[in-house]
């Protein structure tokens, strides 16, 4: 939340202040950043030298993409900010030099174009001359041929020079459109550059004029702002060495940072919190009912949906996304500049606050209206469908501190950052799961040590300084474990078979047995302990029926497995694959299961046979 610690105003009419002559101007230095998920908070120290007494302190050269209702600033050393104003005013550049670079670079480009147009003038005029001397030589020859006085040296002479000429022609044709096109290209280019340039001549300058009474001996003020077209994402290197027994986790911020303004030797926080520009909680409004007649006794349809679980997810989101368009889009407007200067300040803020968020507040009674109208109506308000969907959307709020002082010019494209490396011990295991792929796969389950809660975001897996592959990660909570795929173990191959179905009929139910054999194979020197994963299917309510069969390997009694995964139908099996089993010597496990169901039903990808 921004809450200015003195007091702060920011008008958005720029044309009521008038500058005054003698007011220093400053651009003063950003000191601290923090970037949020889509905006920054920015800070810039300025310090202001003698002499003391009322001054206006213009602060300049502020960012494109600053948001003016964000604007405050706070003071020490005994300067006491009155009030600040935001305005935006055009000013004149020189740029003669620059637009003198550029016609002198036209005008050689020209003078280029001038000459291969006189050189095309040229090779056309040879084309002509060719041409009649073709149109000599041919009757001469010709001519001489019937009185046999023909000298066949000249002609295939003459005829030799003239083919030459044709390619040489030709040739120089070809270079001359190239060369034309090119100049032209380049041509264009510098007239556009000229054109950007003479429209700069004119830029608008962004500028908070500060009005404040400042101690005889100077002092400083903070001029904090929000900026747009600031964002950051998490993304991970994690690294295992050769032997598997270290991890690293390096946790890197990708920043996008496109606000108009450099970030040169600033300390810099990541944020996943949300900014606000107002600290008022919306007001609550009287629920009002009426009774109603509904034909056929037809339910209540609102716009959030037609059921009531539909109506509170579509809720939640809406809820969301107009509370962030309360806390971002809160203004001052013009009319409130004469209440302060008049010295209302108190008044002018509540008088603000009231009306500015009005129309957010009303559009939350409104979707709070309709989804408490469902409530009341609806027969079924159970369910929480919906419910860990929302909690995982809504995240958490953290904050890290980079370290050390840090640099983030305004680019179009992604810088990244280390937030911090963090040594973690982890627990590999060889994965294999047949029904879904032949691979095997190196994983490792991470705790948490760390005093990092880590977001949600793409993983880089290294092994031995050897990149192995992508990952993603949910957002992980201090001392919560998590895994991370180290790529596929290249020595191990699994398959699965299904070696037998049967089907019959028990009284009033259809019953399918079903034999199914899973095998691995090490073509490496060592033996390798591999989780062998597959599933049964799992009916709906009372249904269907799946019963367990024989199993030639026990299945694992790992805790975790056993409370969280064995009851939904997933089977593991942790067994050790001996070296150099191939082939015929390939480790097998077999495991069968019974499906039981109403002859008269059919399950759905398995058709009932008539």
């Amino acid at each position: 939340m921004i809450r200015p610690t003195l007091f702060l105003l920011v008008f958005m009419c720029a044309a009521t202040w008038v500058q005054a002559a003698d007011a220093p101007t400053f651009k003063g230095k950003v000191d601290a950043v923090t970037v949020y998920r889509g905006q920054a908070l920015v800070t810039r120290l300025v310090e202001v030298p003698p002499p003391g007494g009322l001054r206006e302190i213009i602060i300049t050269d502020l960012p494109d993409r600053v948001v003016p209702g964000s604007i405050y600033a706070e003071s020490s050393n005994g300067t006491e900010v009155r009030s600040i104003l935001y305005r935006e005013r055009p000013v004149a550049q020189d740029v003669r030099a620059e637009v003198r670079k550029i016609d002198e670079q036209i005008k050689a480009i020209n003078e280029q174009i001038q000459a291969v147009q006189r050189n095309i003038q040229v090779v056309s005029e040879q084309k002509t001359y060719l041409s009649k001397l073709e149109t000599f030589v041919a009757p001469t020859a010709t001519v001489e041929m019937t009185k046999g006085v023909l000298n066949a040296e000249t002609v295939k002479a003459i005829s030799l020079f003239l083919f030459e000429q044709h390619k040489a022609v030709a040739a120089e044709e070809l270079k001359n459109g190239k060369d034309q096109r090119d100049l032209q290209e380049q041509l264009t280019l510098l007239q556009r550059q000229r054109d950007e340039v003479s429209r700069g001549s004119a830029r608008t300058v962004r500028e908070a004029v500060v009005f404040a009474s400042v101690a005889g001996q100077g002092g400083n003020i903070r001029l904090r702002y929000l900026v747009e077209q600031a964002t950051w994402d998490p993304s991970y290197n994690i690294r295992a060495d050769a032997a598997k027994k270290q991890i690293n986790v390096e946790y890197n911020a990708s920043i996008q940072q496109m606000s108009g303004e450099d970030w040169t030797d600033v300390t810099m926080t990541l944020s996943t919190a949300s900014p606000s520009l107002l600290a008022k909680a919306p007001v609550l409004e009287p629920l009002t009912v009426a009774l109603a007649a509904t034909p056929g006794g037809a339910p209540v349809v609102s716009s959030l949906g037609a059921t009531y679980l539909e109506a509170r997810r579509n809720y939640k989101q809406q809820k969301a996304v107009e509370e962030q368009n309360r806390a971002r889009n809160f203004n001052l407007d013009s009319s409130t500049s004469a209440q302060f200067q008049a010295g209302q300040q108190q008044k002018v803020l509540d008088l603000n606050v009231r009306f500015s968020a009005r129309d957010e507040d009303n559009v939350l009674n409104k979707l709070a209206d309709e989804l408490q109208v469902m409530e009341l109506v609806s027969k079924d308000v159970k369910g929480k469908d919906d419910d860990a969907m929302a909690r995982a959307s809504e995240g958490i709020s953290v904050d890290y501190q980079l370290a050390g002082r840090l640099s983030l010019p305004s680019r179009t494209d992604r810088q990244l950052l280390q937030i911090a490396s963090l040594p973690m011990k982890g627990q590999f295991n060889k994965v294999a799961v047949p029904v879904l792929t032949n691979y095997v796969y190196e994983e490792a389950s991470i705790a948490n040590e760390s005093k990092m809660v880590l977001l949600a975001g793409p993983v880089l897996s290294y092994v031995a300084g050897q990149f192995v592959g992508h990952n993603q990660i949910p957002t992980v909570a201090i001392g919560e474990n998590f895994t991370v795929g180290f790529g596929i173990d290249s020595s191990l191959r699994v398959s699965r078979e299904l070696l037998d179905k049967s089907e019959n009929v028990q009284g009033g139910n259809r019953v399918l047995n079903f034999s199914y054999r899973l095998s691995i194979e090490n073509f490496s020197g060592t033996p390798a302990a591999v989780r062998l994963m597959d599933r049964l299917p799992t009916g709906k309510d009372t249904e269907v029926r799946v019963t367990p069969g024989t199993m030639t390997q026990e299945l694992s009694k790992d805790p975790t497995y056993v409370q969280q995964q064995r009851k939904k139908g997933i089977l593991r099996w942790d067994i050790e694959v001996p070296a150099q089993a191939t082939g015929p010597k390939a480790m097998t496990l077999d495991f069968q299961y019974k499906v039981e169901y109403d002859r008269q039903m059919s399950i759905a990808g398995l058709p009932l046979k008539k």
